[in-house]
This record gives structure tokens, sequence and C-alpha cells, in this order.
């Protein structure tokens, strides 16, 4: 067994260390869609904030597949840095995936450019989910860039 140990790697040209054939992350962005700000992304150019808890990112550097990698989404809980619920005991707690929460909303298909993602909370025994924008929605996707 070997270890290695550094502090930085580096191309030859100086400049950040290109991962491919790796599983590593490849994309992720901090969403604030309460303020409508990226707080920080990697791998990102673009995203578009579609409307209430829709959000679709665009990559810098293209995947190259549409569906073979991986991708995770999450949210914090309230529009008030997770200091408050969102919805209330009676609701089920707050969801991000991919796509859409609602079936009434059109969602792209995955593509190797960008991929859709949506925040929102859940149902209760009386009251539908629905979309929410969150102060706190993160995507991330692992993969192998073209």
């Amino acid at each position: 067994m070997s270890t290695i140990k550094v502090d930085t790697v580096q191309s030859r040209g100086g400049g950040a260390v290109t991962l491919t054939q790796q599983q590593a992350t490849k994309h992720w962005v901090s969403y604030d869609a309460v303020a409508q700000t990226v707080e920080g992304s990697f791998n990102q150019s673009s995203l578009t904030d579609h409307r209430t808890g829709d959000y679709t990112t665009i990559f810098t550097n293209n995947f190259s597949s549409a569906i073979d990698r991986c991708h995770f989404a999450s949210a914090i809980n309230s529009t008030d840095g997770g200091a408050a619920r969102l919805s209330g005991s009676t609701r089920a707690g707050v969801s991000a995936n991919l796509g859409h929460l609602q079936s009434d909303a059109s969602m792209s298909a995955p593509s190797t450019s960008q991929i859709q993602f949506y925040t929102g909370y859940g149902a209760s025994g009386n009251e539908d989910g629905a979309h929410d924008d969150l102060s706190a929605a993160y995507c991330m996707t692992i993969g192998d860039l073209a």
C-alpha cells in the first residue's frame, strides 16, 4: 500500500488538472431561489429560474452521455436558511429532485448540456404539495465529461 500526500495537483501548463474517466463530481451549484442568486458553482455556465421551485442548470463543459451519469439534489426546508419550518408540521418534508413536483409542468429531456431540477414541499392528508423557492437548493452531477 502506498500513500501520496500533496497540497496542490497541477497540470504541466500550470492550470487545474482535468479529471477524465473518473467518477468525481463534475458539476455542482448552490442556489438561493428566494434571493435568486447563485452562491457557488462548478462547471455551470448559467442557471435558469423558470418559475417557483423549477430550475435548469446549464453545464460549462458537456457530459459524454445524457443518461450515463448520476445526479443529486437537496434543499434546506425553509425560506430563511433553516431557522424555521417551511410548511408546518402537518406537511411532509421538502424535497429536491430532477424534473418537477407537479404533473402539469413540462420537463426538458435529459441532455449532455443541462439538467432540470425542482424544490418543493410534500402533501398532507388534506393539502397537496407544491413547488417552493428555498434559500438553499443544491444540485450536483457525477459522470464523464465529453
